[in-house]
């Protein structure tokens, strides 16, 4: 009989990008605790409140094997207690803070007359990340793929990449032969 190591990933891919160009489709918020069941064995969890979604590369800047792959990813509102009897928020520094200042922009945080982040803020929305193998931190299992909180940016204005062309452009001219 043929061999098949599992990966743990049950078809989730395992994805290690050092920049991806993604695309969050699928947007669902939850504003409070929820109560999931596993297909598997039917046990439930309850999970924190979040922006659950599906992430899909555009662009792997690389050989393009990872172009359109998805994976699932969730952004979670923290608890101000450590038991979790607080209040629910969208903490500064947290995978959540840093996606809203991607989002919003570096000030949100300092500035109550940005509206607060929605789903719909999130839809479609596209970004620079890293994205690497998800690990369940008891096991070190892999999972699957997640993004990296903290190499999440906005991507570059079509402004920006146009004044860095016409720069290249300039400097073409004085390159030595």
């Amino acid at each position: 009989m043929p061999r098949k190591k599992d990966d743990g990933t049950n078809g989730a891919p395992v994805l290690d990008i050092l920049r991806a160009h993604v695309r969050l489709v699928d947007v669902e918020e939850k504003t409070d605790p929820f109560t999931v069941t596993r297909k598997s064995d039917s046990a439930t969890f309850v999970l924190d409140p979040q922006f659950k979604c599906t992430v899909e590369v555009i662009d792997d800047s690389e050989d393009g094997a990872d172009k359109g792959e998805k994976f699932f990813e969730s952004f979670k509102y923290k608890n101000a207690e450590k038991d979790k009897s607080g209040e629910w928020e969208n903490k500064e520094n947290s995978k959540l803070g840093m996606l809203t200042k991607v989002v919003k922009g570096a000030g949100y945080f300092e500035d109550d007359s940005i509206p607060e982040l929605t789903a719909s803020d999130l839809e479609g929305f596209e970004m620079i990340c890293q994205v690497k193998p998800k690990r369940n931190p008891d096991s070190g299992k892999v999972l699957g793929s997640m993004i990296d909180w903290e190499s999440m940016k906005a991507l570059p204005t079509k402004a920006t990449v146009a004044a860095v062309a016409a720069e290249e452009e300039e400097d073409f001219d004085t390159i030595p032969f």
